[in-house]
């Protein structure tokens, strides 16, 4: 590709970023932007799948239809505060409100953790971004990979949670999250990343990640991972639907498959490449085999059917964006 791609270290690379000091300044306020995203992402939860604003009216009380005040509106800290209920009539407000912001404000610090402080590794065996031979402007670009990857993890939550409550995927999410991925990757085209493999004579390998350095590079490898991800399961999805209608096992209208989750993946690959679409199919499948294999021995086959597979590929996204190369060097360790 001559020029396109750089190659960064995985494995020795110490951050060349901030002083641990004005590390811990920037993760604290990563926490609290986390938990004020999560409190929005909660009105998108809610109101996308009712196609209501997100902006307009500010947020009330379901039941007696008050303004909550801006006092009584503090992520996390209001919803203890004030015991889970509304102030004005009582009405109990479910926990899922505290934990979507506490599980974003949580994602956001890990985003975080993948540029660790000066000397340092990242915690939790988490891939640090950085190369220690890496020129500042360089590693000052990468920097701005952290809101991008907010953006990122914020779209797969609300997908997620949208997916537990109504059993879709709204195309803000997934359409939105294709045309994002392929805009995002051409204006910082280090967001797509794939993992290379390099052996020497003596049989030892070493694991690199693959970052693209220019615009063109960058929107093609999205272009490459969209289609990874959207093409290969549309396909299935097609023959699966002709299979079984053939069979008379689903109706003239129904499909086999949701398109959503085909839609998601492509989402995925735009944002992370070909490789992390890919693996979020297989991860995904293994999820749901782990999850099913306990309900069916307990009999209870019924709650299948309430289990959407978006939050299996979501979760199967989020792990290769944290672990993909720990997770590719334990395979080549085990298989070579």
């Amino acid at each position: 590709m001559g020029g396109e791609i750089v190659l960064v270290d995985a494995f020795d690379a110490m951050s060349a970023g901030l002083p641990p000091l004005t590390w811990v300044v920037y993760a604290v306020f990563s926490v609290l932007l986390g938990a004020c995203i999560g409190s929005f992402l909660n009105v998108c939860i809610y109101r996308i799948p009712l196609d209501q604003s997100v902006v307009r009216p500010r947020s009330h009380c379901m039941k007696c239809g008050k303004p909550i005040p801006w006092y009584h509106n503090i992520p996390v800290v209001s919803y203890f505060v004030l015991r889970g209920k509304c102030s004005s009539c009582g009405e109990p407000f479910g926990f899922r409100y505290a934990a979507v912001e506490l599980l974003t404000a949580f994602l956001f610090l890990a985003v975080f953790c993948l540029f660790p402080p000066a000397g340092s590794h990242p915690p939790f065996g988490f891939a640090s971004v950085y190369d220690p031979e890496m020129e500042p402007l360089a590693a000052l670009r990468l920097m701005g990979l952290i809101p991008v990857y907010w953006l990122f993890i914020s779209g797969l939550l609300v997908g997620t949670f949208i997916d537990f409550d109504h059993f879709i995927l709204p195309d803000s999410v997934t359409i939105g999250g294709m045309i994002a991925g392929l805009i995002l990757s051409t204006l910082l085209p280090e967001l797509q990343m794939s993992i290379a493999t390099s052996f020497s004579a003596d049989g030892s390998f070493s694991i690199n990640a693959v970052r693209c350095h220019t615009s063109l590079a960058g929107c093609k490898a999205s272009a490459i991972g969209l289609a990874a991800g959207f093409v290969p399961l549309q396909t299935i999805r097609l023959l699966a639907t002709w299979f079984f209608r053939k069979r008379g096992r689903i109706g003239p209208d129904d499909y086999a498959m949701g398109f959503g989750d085909i839609k998601l993946v492509g989402a995925i690959g735009a944002f992370l490449g070909w490789q992390a679409a890919l693996f979020s199919i297989f991860a995904a499948a293994l999820l749901g085999t782990f999850v099913s294999i306990p309900v069916l021995l307990a009999k209870k086959r019924h709650l299948l059917d309430r289990i959407p597979f978006g939050p299996y590929l979501s979760a199967a996204a989020l792990i290769w964006l944290f672990w993909s190369v720990p997770i590719c060097t334990a395979y080549f360790r085990l298989f070579l």
